[in-house]
């Protein structure tokens, strides 16, 4: 079953201090960014008491493949945000074209897609689970930054550019 909401904390602490947590407060998965800049914790089941760091809930919009802990070594934060009257067209290809052609690489285990709630345009976080960082430059990668779809999006200013990307390790 898919958690309809999650909680994403990043934290600028290194992984050792961030996983020590005391009572009742619930275990998430841990990821540490691969340039050493910072933690991220994801909350699928229950959003701790209290963070340290910077707490963003998000609501599960759509979820593809294998996610969790369980999805592979690494995951793969993408940062998008969209303006509000692209928000239906947005999600239609990302679900239907660009996860489904990711997903062809045997790398490429999940992704969770998930939106924050924002006052102006959407804030949207795709949470792509990787067996390694290899995936990112894969054929499939490619293909799906080549369609007739993606080049459209792309003649928006809003579109890939600002986008923020993050790659970060699993702790266990």
């Amino acid at each position: 079953m898919i958690p309809r909401s999650v909680v994403i904390i990043e934290l600028d602490s290194p992984p050792e201090s961030t996983l020590a947590t005391g009572g009742a407060q619930p275990k998430p998965e841990a990821y540490a960014r691969v340039d050493g800049a910072g933690t991220l914790l994801l909350y699928t089941d229950a959003a701790p008491s209290r963070s340290a760091g910077i707490a963003t809930p998000v609501e599960m919009l759509f979820a593809a493949g294998t996610c969790g802990p369980q999805a592979g070594s690494h995951l793969f934060r993408v940062g998008l945000q969209v303006p509000r009257e692209y928000r239906d067209e947005f999600l239609a290809w990302y679900e239907t074209e660009h996860l489904p052609m990711l997903l062809g690489c045997a790398q490429w285990k999940g992704c969770r897609f998930v939106e924050a709630k924002r006052d102006a345009g959407c804030q949207f976080y795709a949470l792509h689970q990787l067996a390694s960082p290899a995936a990112l430059d894969s054929p499939e990668r490619k293909a799906s930054r080549a369609t007739p779809w993606f080049r459209r999006f792309a003649q928006q200013a809003w579109f890939d550019a600002p986008f923020t990307r993050v790659l970060y390790r699993r702790i266990d």
